[in-house]
């Protein structure tokens, strides 16, 4: 429970800064002054050699962060099995825990791609992001994941009431920073720049 309220606290804040009123311009980055990204385009995560196979079972001591439950027994989590990480499922209410795609994530070699919370918008719609520049979503439950990679770093990602994808992202390096708001309506496929509050 602190975890979601975690990161509802940081969607606010990021929304606030989205939102808020004028102020004094920050020292932007190059790629700042660029302006952010308009669209982010997905790809198809393969599963890396010597990882895992989707469906295999892990031990419930691997499972990190964040587990989030939909119904009392179908729930999602990440796990960490040797230098890689992993969606996983449990429909026991987490007695057991299933790889549930392919690696997220490998040590050391995909530093960018690290991924530390996971979230779900119902059975099909599942997200991972934080600590990386990626936010991971599948739109089908885990059978095909999608990986897109922004040019800041993804600090929370929910569903809206439409039942759209809404992630902020902050643009910037350094002792500034300006969050954007991006939509996907196709479970994370596509990302869209969109500042309309709560995304349209």
């Amino acid at each position: 429970m602190r975890t979601v309220v975690s990161i509802l606290a940081v969607s606010a804040v990021a929304l606030g800064s989205i939102t808020g009123g004028a102020s004094a311009s920050p020292t932007l980055s190059a790629s700042a002054a660029a302006g952010p990204q308009q669209k982010v385009t997905a790809s198809l995560i393969k599963r890396p050699s010597g990882t895992l196979a989707p469906g295999t079972t892990v031990p419930a001591s691997e499972v990190y962060g964040n587990r989030v439950f939909i119904g009392a027994n179908r729930g999602y989590a990440l796990v960490q099995h040797g230098q890689a990480q992993y969606p996983a499922a449990t429909t026991d209410g987490g007695k057991t825990w299933k790889t549930n795609g392919p690696a997220l994530h490998v040590n050391a070699a995909q530093a960018p791609l690290a991924v530390a919370f996971i979230g779900a918008g119902g059975t099909k719609k599942i997200f991972a992001w934080g600590g990386g520049q990626v936010i991971d979503a599948t739109p089908d439950g885990g059978a095909h994941w999608y990986r897109a990679t922004f040019t800041g770093l993804p600090v929370a990602v929910l569903k809206n009431p439409k039942g759209h994808l809404v992630a902020f992202v902050d643009g910037q390096t350094g002792a500034s920073s300006v969050a954007t708001q991006y939509v996907s309506k196709d479970g994370g496929k596509t990302w869209h720049l969109d500042n309309t509050i709560g995304g349209s």
